[in-house]
């Protein structure tokens, strides 16, 4: 029996739309493809969500990647929280669940800098039972120690609860710990899953 939900944050409750941001900055095509390499699609991103580095350590490695845009990346660490906007669908989603019985976590790779930078659009997190951010045990998914705590510290059942991420990996990590995994693709495909754990909430958060 499914009594606990679990979810992702990034492009699952919260869009992480880095492009997008990165985009509207007006960058020429070399020099956006620079600068994403040294920043968000480079594994230092981890470290930064890890929480083991501090964000100036953080920002002198992106720099290190791509030196002749050292200013810009200032920049674009210090509007990070711009990336990041919470989707129409996520209260009325969680609200849903809750109103159902439901236990709802959240377990999410995020640094303790873009927190502080993006916890207006983490108001929902009231919401919920509680959670796990990755800079708060210094490790990030699919590390199978940071759904150990998890579980731990809110005493889940991994049988009993269904896990949501969009990225496989993770989903992956979740399973080899008891939990049901799925493979966040739209709240539309979300809900579908739930609903086949014959959970009875109502709505349709399009």
């Amino acid at each position: 029996m499914i009594d606990t939900v679990i979810f992702d944050l990034g492009n699952v409750l919260v869009a992480f739309d880095w492009q997008k941001s990165l985009a509207s900055y007006g960058f020429p095509r070399e020099k956006y493809e620079a600068i994403a390499d040294a920043m968000y699609r480079h594994a230092d991103w981890a470290e930064m969500d890890r929480g083991v580095l501090t964000v100036e350590e953080v920002t002198a490695r992106f720099i290190s990647h791509a030196p002749d845009y050292a200013e810009d990346i200032r920049r674009l660490v210090a509007e990070n929280g711009k990336t990041i906007y919470q989707y129409a669908y996520t209260k009325p989603l969680l609200r849903a669940l809750k109103e159902a019985g439901l236990k709802v976590y959240y377990l999410s790779n995020y640094g303790k800098y873009g927190y502080e930078q993006t916890k207006e659009q983490l108001d929902f997190l009231p919401m919920m039972d509680g959670g796990l951010f990755s800079y708060e045990v210094k490790m990030v998914k699919p590390n199978p120690w940071i759904y150990a705590e998890l579980l731990a510290r809110y005493a889940i059942v991994p049988d009993h609860a269904v896990f949501f991420d969009d990225n496989p990996a993770n989903v992956a990590a979740a399973e080899k710990m008891g939990l049901h995994g799925r493979v966040f693709t739209s709240v539309a495909q979300a809900a579908k899953d739930l609903r086949s754990f014959h959970l009875a909430f109502s709505g349709s958060f399009e």
